[in-house]
């Protein structure tokens, strides 16, 4: 009796269906976000907090805050939340097309206006998933950790003998490997077979590539909320048998670098004076301290430069509305470097302060019209506050027709203390 119930047992033992192996390597999932696009707030960063999960977010400085784009206090959001922010050039450029120089512009000044913003930029990702070796260097270059492509491993209608994921680490850093591009036409199914094609082949680094969060939007790149809420809901608990979903930076991992900007330097028909060193009656040569309404406020030529011997200083310890800047001088001509009309400029300046969050630093600039007139042009992105010099870099509009000079620093607008130095304008056309 008690054998027949040993071999009963044993017999049930035996028809039990197998547990699934183990993967080689655990799978990680990486949710990227590309272009920096209003609803990847508005609908996906909610999705993604209700989840406890953290996304990678590739934005291009230059769009932020215009229309259908993240504004900077979202982006802000974004990083303050624990997600990651990258970068993805300044305008979105099809880097491959551009001559080295131009790439470097593009993909380093972009991360040097980013960083500083008060982002803390690691990792990249190509626009359109283009790049050749020259844009790979660039990317290396100026100081990112990886740069992430689009397409190389297996995917749907394409790549069907490719790997099913990146590897941990990635061989070539340069160029992460993802499945194609999420869009209308990639389904839930798609998009869970995209992860257990890597569990069930060993495991890997699975970075998904997404675009806008939004329904019937009219876009032919992007995931509804609900297919999005859907994938999230099975891969959450996946994390119980070793797949996570990770930030680029938390697989790549690596130190933050330096800014490195990519804009050359100025040729005959930049700032005169741009350093700072000279100086008139405590005024430094050909910049004038500019400002408006009401404050309580000193200048200071100071000895902590960037580069040289000196810097200009402002502090301000009263306030009611208002700003103060150096900017470099409005005149008829003698200072003012001369413009042409439909080109786009690159305008630079190191700086490093203190003040409140809720104090507005930001560059202003200014061009003088065929009449002589000098007219306020636009402002920059708010910076955030630093203890150590970060470079300001803003791209301006073509200029205005009959505009022959330009003008610009660094305002700052509210209680604290700001200090400018090396001022640089590249005609950028």
């Amino acid at each position: 009796m008690i054998l027949r119930l040993l071999c009963s047992v044993l017999l049930a033992t035996l028809l039990l269906p197998a547990p699934p192996a183990a993967a080689a390597d655990p799978t990680i999932v990486s949710l990227t976000f590309d272009d920096g696009l209003a609803d990847q707030y508005t609908n996906g960063l909610p999705i993604l907090d209700a989840h406890g999960m953290k996304g990678t977010f590739y934005v291009i400085s230059g769009r932020l805050g215009t229309s259908g784009n993240l504004t900077q206090a979202q982006a802000t959001t974004i990083a303050a939340g624990g997600h990651e922010i990258g970068g993805h050039t300044l305008t979105h450029a099809d880097l491959p097309t551009l001559n080295p120089a131009q790439q470097r512009v593009q993909i380093c000044d972009d991360r040097v206006a980013l960083l500083g913003m008060g982002f803390t930029v690691k990792n990249f990702a190509y626009p359109f998933g283009n790049a050749d070796a020259t844009t790979e260097q660039a990317s290396d270059d100026c100081g990112y950790n990886s740069a992430r492509g689009v397409g190389g491993l297996v995917s749907p209608g394409g790549c069907g003998g490719c790997p099913t994921a990146e590897d941990i680490p990635p061989v070539d850093p340069e160029y992460v490997a993802t499945p194609s591009s999420i869009k209308t036409t990639t389904t839930l199914a798609q998009l869970k077979n995209y992860v257990t094609q890597a569990e069930n082949n060993g495991g890997g680094w699975v970075p998904l590539v997404f675009h806008h969060v939004c329904a019937s939007c009219g876009d032919d790149y992007a995931v509804t909320p609900a297919t999005l809420t859907a994938f999230l809901d099975w891969l959450q608990p996946r994390a119980a048998s070793g797949t996570t979903v990770k930030t680029v930076d938390q697989v790549i991992g690596g130190p933050l670098q330096p800014g490195v900007p990519g804009t050359p330097p100025p040729g005959p028909a930049g700032v005169q004076n741009p350093s700072l060193e000279t100086a008139t009656g405590g005024v430094p040569d050909c910049f004038q301290l500019g400002g408006w309404g009401t404050s309580t406020h000193a200048w200071t030529r100071v000895a902590d430069a960037h580069t040289g011997s000196w810097a200009e200083q402002v502090k301000i310890t009263a306030y009611t509305d208002g700003d103060r800047k150096l900017v470099t001088r409005q005149d008829a001509g003698t200072c003012a470097p001369p413009v042409t009309p439909g080109h786009v400029y690159r305008l630079g300046a190191w700086y490093k302060g203190t003040w409140a969050a809720g104090v507005k630093v930001k560059m202003s600039y200014y061009y003088r019209s065929a009449a002589g007139i000098w007219t306020f042009w636009g402002n920059g992105l708010q910076l955030a506050a630093t203890a150590s010099y970060a470079q300001n870099l803003v791209t301006t509009p073509p200029v205005p027709a009959g505009a022959t000079a330009i003008s610009f620093g660094i305002a700052l607008p509210g209680l604290g203390t700001l200090i400018t130095d090396d001022f640089t304008l590249v005609d950028i056309t």
